[in-house]
């Protein structure tokens, strides 16, 4: 197989599932006389939800490949906001000044994260809910627990739907593809998340890898919520770890990219998850299922992928047996000939 028949054959693998997924509901929806799935509104719903899920999904597997959860994702992404809206705000900020605001602050509140972690040398979960309160708490004292609202300032507003949306959302995958698979940090972080130890014994520092995904974490946290305000127009301060609402969507994506992953860059794997799950959603919602049904349904899925890749393994040993079974066979006839 040459390299570009390889490439073919793997966008095309990478493709298979949102494909089916959408033709299944396209053709449903169809059948049951119901218009207007996956077009005009339809698909910049779909489109958002994708992109949104996306950047959370992407951010937190930078920490959970390497066996860190970060339950602080959902106060990162609110007080992220909170401080660089109030900031566009108060000075009249643009559009450029606002995104560079907002990601400078989710690199700094991802920083403080990664070097919280690394100091306490606590385990991921316990520091991440300390952290998760105590953002929560700064997000409520900050303008009197009025968080930000920027309903209104249209001119900042406009990462919710295409063109902007689709630029974004194309610069954050074409960096993280880059900083995953070219770069010595990327190198470092598969190895750590392969074997820490033996990453460590030949010299790789942990600590500094951690700290790093901590930052490129914050920053698309902050992108992601971005892209929330951009088409609800507030966000609020959060209160007793409510802010895990946040990234509850985002485990889907991640599923469905492990199994693509395979197929392509892991950053652009996540994302055609995500883009999958703007398609179930999408069509549940045609079908008229509630929230709640959603949500039951989400859990199920996950599940089926949590089930499949934890029992791959045994369909490459059926297959190894088989081949093996196969040659051996071929090898008694051609001695008793």
């Amino acid at each position: 197989m040459n390299k570009a028949t390889k490439i073919l054959k793997n966008i095309g693998m990478s493709l298979v599932i949102p494909a089916v997924v959408y033709i299944f509901f396209f053709v449903l929806c169809k059948i049951l006389g119901i218009s207007g799935f996956g077009v005009g509104t339809d698909f910049q719903t779909m489109i958002y939800v994708s992109i949104y899920n996306g950047l959370i999904a992407i951010a937190m597997s930078i920490n959970l490949t390497n066996g860190r959860f970060d339950f602080a994702v959902g106060a990162t992404m609110a007080l992220s906001m909170i401080i660089s809206g109030n900031i566009a705000k108060d000075y009249n900020l643009g559009v450029v000044p606002f995104v560079l605001v907002t990601v400078l602050v989710g690199a700094i509140i991802g920083l403080v994260s990664g070097v919280v972690y690394v100091a306490l040398k606590l385990p991921p979960m316990v520091v991440s809910l300390g952290l998760a309160m105590i953002y929560e708490a700064i997000g409520f004292m900050i303008k009197s627990a009025n968080g930000i609202k920027l309903i209104g300032y249209n001119n900042l507003l406009i990462f919710a739907t295409p063109p902007a949306s689709i630029i974004l959302i194309a610069v954050v995958l074409i960096m993280m593809v880059i900083i995953w698979d070219f770069t010595k940090f990327g190198y470092e972080r598969k190895a750590l998340g392969t074997g820490q130890k033996i990453a460590t014994d030949v010299g790789i520092n942990e600590k500094k890898n951690a700290v790093i995904c901590y930052v490129i974490a914050g920053v698309l946290l902050s992108l992601a919520i971005l892209v929330y305000i951009s088409k609800y127009g507030a966000v609020s301060p959060e209160t007793g770890l409510s802010s895990s609402s946040y990234f509850m969507t985002a485990f889907l994506p991640m599923f469905i990219g492990g199994v693509i992953a395979k197929y392509s860059s892991q950053p652009i794997a996540i994302f055609i998850g995500s883009f999958t799950q703007g398609i179930i959603s999408s069509g549940l919602v045609k079908l008229g299922a509630s929230n709640s049904t959603l949500t039951v349904i989400n859990g199920v899925i996950v599940m089926v992928f949590l089930i499949y890749t934890s029992n791959s393994y045994k369909l490459v040993e059926a297959k190894m047996f088989k081949e093996k079974l196969a040659k051996a066979k071929a090898a008694r006839a051609s001695h008793s000939n």
